[in-house]
């Protein structure tokens, strides 16, 4: 098969501009009626949707920068000191976290029991339905986190699972209208925390 040779002009949209791409909270508040301090409440405070399959995969097929091949998130959280998203699983799918600038504690286990520090540069990778979190427990005003999520890309809408508690935070301190939003997006807070002995190898 002969090779490609794409213009300038055609490759721009394979190009993401950091100036320009805008946090999910900000799309999600224009198109979905979901208050951005709702999202902030459980979730990273910026999620900048880089890359995704642009189709059928929930809270990630919102207008990615790049579409790309099945199977692949690719987002970049932004936190300011002490921020994270709440204790959350992902049902089917892999989640691996990078640190690209400043620092992350990043806990697991359905009591966040289990925690460690990732500096710049050092990645984790969360298997599927381990509850998990982050924080930016650094000096740096806004910490920087990539966040790959792999899984068949059926798997990818309806993913991620809150704890109850998590989602009668959000009605009380929003609504019930907005809660439905959020679960209408594909996330949802019905996680069932088991406490099982790990089977992860």
């Amino acid at each position: 098969m002969p090779t490609l040779n794409p213009t300038p002009a055609e490759m721009e949209s394979r190009i993401v501009r950091a100036k320009t791409i805008q946090p999910k909270k900000r799309r999600f508040e224009a198109n979905g009626g979901i208050p951005a301090k709702a999202l902030e409440s459980i979730a990273a405070d910026s999620i900048y949707l880089y890359m995704a399959p642009g189709e059928g995969v929930g809270a990630s097929s919102q207008n990615p920068g790049i579409v790309g091949f099945p199977g692949l998130t690719v987002n970049l959280c932004r936190c300011p000191v002490g921020q994270g998203p709440d204790l959350h699983a992902h049902a089917r799918t892999l989640e691996t976290f990078m640190c690209l600038g400043g620092q992350f504690e990043v806990i697991w286990g359905d009591d966040g029991q289990y925690k460690t520090v990732l500096d710049e540069h050092d990645m984790i990778s969360v298997p599927p339905n381990v509850m998990r979190a982050f924080r930016n427990t650094g000096k740096t005003p806004e910490a920087v986190l990539l966040v790959l999520i792999q899984g068949e890309n059926k798997d990818m809408a309806a993913d991620v699972q809150y704890a109850p508690a998590t989602g009668e935070k959000i009605e009380q301190n929003f609504g019930s209208d907005v809660r439905q939003r959020i679960e209408d997006m594909g996330w949802r807070f019905d996680a069932v925390l088991g406490s099982k002995v790990s089977e992860v190898a």
